[in-house]
């Protein structure tokens, strides 16, 4: 009693120093450059989400393993090293910085607390995706850092795929003794609500106006669909590449800032390369289709900047290209390790064949995604802040257009006559695409705020007081409709493992043999390369130790023993899916293969199961054990 009581608030200031004290750290010694309070706090919980991973990678190379005493000593000294020694602290004067810092952290803590009271009732991760998350994340904390074999979870020999989110979880779980399954839940919505205070600082640093920021958190945090809508999918590697994209941005920004700026020494260059270094390579063990993504804007930022400087000097253009160089061979030095294991594994065979697409394929995309990614009306808000923003000569407004079109194009090439589809697809720069709407759309919302001041009474015009009022009843009216819109976002359809897959996981582990081999819904993904599941079945290999017809779909990036493992797989469940589950050749193909009992749960994603209680009730060749709130489980005779 007394532990669970504890429980709660370790969680808490674990999650909180977590997510600070590596990035605050990492800001003391690498950026320099002075920032207002709440705008380093919230570049370092990006900085954070690399600096843990990478500690990670290199601890593995000198063969060191984390646990709990390890992972506290080692935030006792980081934050050593961001706070000591003390700097002297001077009490600065009111003024409206302050009250947007104020505003900033408000909206941070209602978005989290926002998105952790939509999961308070979630056991795991929704959907196919949290599966392998939790997996992964286990392998990690029995490891003590990565690892290679998935063993008991799988026949994988490899671990290459991007990593940092699990890392997070791993990391939470060695402070603070969370479980897997709920760390992916708490660092995806965590991860969730730094998405206000990141697209402040990366909205505020490109089109340098704070207010602008203000109204784009507000919009990511409470109106945009995306990322909130992502803990449908378990869609969080993708969140944790987006999470550490502002601090890239920023850190390249800063880069390609004083590389054109002729008084600029290469000492200045210092520290924004060091720090774009390690953001790059954070990028790299976050998520490899979004670092490419980053990559397009750091291209966009470089051509506007480029563009609107006049005269440039051939000896500027030579020292950006030199910098540019240099900033990319250090951070693919600092990822080396990894990118050396990469390699071992099924990823780069799987982009070659990519890159050999015809460039004749089509890449097609559903309406309704383009139309989530604008959803509650940004579309109007975003196209009238681009115009603002364009308007204005602003140079912000043409790095979102120029980024947005490379993005596009770099997942549909055959739009140049290009091949690749399908290496970045249209569907992952869609829901990443909050990251260019929600600050065209914050200006936009900025803009309108600005017009209205003016059609206001002249003697109330000129009152900042007034002009700041209206701002915020407006923020408020925002919040209020957004705060419900977002804490009804969760959709239950995505939910395969129900309490009611939990409770009967614990049954099976109580009542059925160790070595029992349960055969579970699934079906073919990605065009059979891989079988997923429809419901609670697929997460008992992890629940429970038993074997099934299943593996994490993650495993298909992965070298197996033996190799044609996932083919076997996929045969397995094509001989035995042939037949109605209720005929007799269903039933001997599955003692042919080892099986010995049926399981079916509550749940059912997509809604065409194999496994149909009615069939099987009627069938002479099975017999229920086990039937609970949904859950089914029947001997094979």
């Amino acid at each position: 009693m007394t532990w669970s009581l504890l429980q709660v608030p370790l969680t808490i200031v674990g999650g909180l120093l977590l997510f600070t004290i590596p990035g605050l750290a990492t800001l003391r010694w690498l950026y320099p450059i002075p920032l207002l309070w709440f705008e380093r706090l919230a570049l370092a919980t990006s900085l954070s989400c690399v600096v843990m991973p990478i500690l990670l990678l290199f601890s593995e190379l000198i063969g060191w393993r984390w646990h709990g005493g390890a992972a506290w000593i080692l935030l006792a000294v980081l934050a050593v090293v961001a706070f000591w020694p003390l700097q002297p602290y001077r009490l600065a004067t009111y003024s409206h910085r302050h009250l947007i810092g104020w505003i900033v952290v408000s909206l941070t803590i209602a978005a989290l607390a926002v998105r952790l009271f939509v999961v308070r009732t979630v056991p795991v991760g929704l959907f196919g995706d949290s599966y392998h998350h939790t997996v992964i994340t286990q392998l990690l904390i029995d490891h003590g850092g990565l690892f290679h074999s998935w063993q008991p979870y799988a026949p994988a020999i490899t671990f290459t795929y991007h990593y940092a989110f699990h890392a997070m979880a791993a990391w939470w779980h060695w402070l603070t003794g969370i479980s897997a399954a709920q760390g992916v839940i708490l660092v995806g919505q965590v991860m969730n609500g730094l998405a206000v205070p990141l697209l402040y600082l990366l909205t505020a640093r490109l089109t340098h106006s704070r207010l602008t920021g203000v109204w784009a958190a507000l919009v990511v945090g409470f109106l945009s669909f995306y990322p909130a809508y992502y803990v449908n999918w378990g869609r969080y590697t993708q969140l944790a590449g987006q999470t550490v994209l502002p601090a890239a941005a920023i850190a390249w920004m800063t880069l390609i800032d004083r590389a054109l700026q002729p008084h600029r020494s290469w000492r200045d260059l210092r520290h924004p390369l060091f720090l774009a270094w390690l953001t790059s390579a954070g990028l790299a063990l976050s998520h490899y289709r979004v670092a490419v993504l980053a990559i397009c804007f750091v291209i966009a930022y470089t051509i506007v900047g480029v563009g609107l400087r006049t005269p440039l000097r051939w000896q500027i253009l030579l020292r950006l290209g030199a910098v540019g160089a240099i900033g990319a061979l250090g951070a693919v030095l600092l990822a080396s390790p990894w990118l050396w294991r990469v390699q071992q594994g099924q990823i780069t065979r799987l982009a070659s064949a990519l890159l050999n697409t015809s460039a004749e394929t089509s890449n097609p995309i559903a309406l309704e995604t383009i139309g989530a990614a604008f959803h509650a009306g940004l579309f109007p808000f975003a196209a009238l802040g681009l115009a603002s923003l364009l308007w204005r000569r602003q140079s912000s407004g043409v790095v979102l257009v120029v980024w947005a079109v490379l993005a596009w194009l770099v997942a549909n090439p055959q739009l140049l006559g290009l091949n690749g589809q399908g290496m970045i697809t249209a569907f992952t720069v869609l829901i990443g695409a909050y990251l260019a709407i929600a600050p065209a759309a914050g200006a936009g919302w900025f803009f309108l705020m600005r017009s209205l001041a003016l059609v206001l009474p002249v003697n109330w015009r000129h009152n900042v007081g007034t002009i700041i009022t209206a701002q915020l009843i407006t923020g408020l009216a925002i919040l209020g409709w957004g705060t419900h819109m977002q804490a009804t976002i969760l959709d239950p359809a995505y939910q395969l493992a129900t309490p009611a897959d939990l409770a009967a996981a614990q049954w099976i582990k109580t009542n059925l043999p160790e070595d029992a081999a349960i055969y579970v819904n699934g079906f073919p993904a990605y065009g059979g390369y891989v079988y997923a599941g429809n419901d609670g079945g697929w997460w008992l290999s992890f629940l429970t130790g038993r074997r099934t017809n299943l593996l994490p779909m993650a495993v298909g990036f992965e070298a197996v023993d033996p190799p044609d493992t996932l083919r076997n797989i996929a045969q397995l469940n094509q001989s035995i899916q042939q037949h109605p589950i209720g005929s007799a050749e269903a039933a001997t193909a599955l003692r042919a293969n080892g099986f010995t009992f049926l399981y079916n749960g509550p749940a059912a994603n997509p809604a065409n199961e194999y496994l149909d209680p009615g069939q099987i009730d009627q069938s002479p060749y099975y017999e229920v054990i086990y039937r609970q709130d949904g859950v089914s489980i029947w001997r094979i005779r």
